[in-house]
């Protein structure tokens, strides 16, 4: 199953139109639509905040063969891993992780100076 095939089947499984999640996503309807039609990509950042309106684990977006649809309240108790974390993925994570810590040293730094 491609991310696009992912994407429509979470979408539709939450009942929301291509121009809801456009509209959230501060794309285009038609910029969606080619996520789900795999024509593009979504950025990362973008996978992760479909996730989020979806209520579905990242990782069913980038890994498996199915996406599981979460029906708890956020516990995220419903969610199913199937497999291990793609190499990219992984990288990806420890970037974002990278770009966070250097955000709270910044903080830190600046919290200090007032001081």
């Amino acid at each position: 199953m491609t991310l696009g095939d992912k994407l429509k089947k979470a979408r539709i499984g939450k009942n929301l139109t291509q121009e809801y999640l456009a509209e959230v996503l501060n794309v285009s309807q038609k910029t969606y639509s080619n996520f789900e039609n795999d024509k593009s990509k979504p950025a990362f950042a973008q996978v992760e905040d479909i996730a989020k309106i979806l209520d579905v684990s990242v990782l069913d977006f980038l890994s498996g063969d199915s996406v599981t649809i979460n029906s708890t309240n956020g516990d995220h108790s419903g969610f199913i891993y199937q497999n291990q974390l793609p190499e990219k993925l992984i990288e990806q994570y420890e970037e974002r992780i990278a770009e966070l810590k250097e955000q709270i040293n910044y903080w830190k730094s600046k919290s200090e100076d007032s001081k």
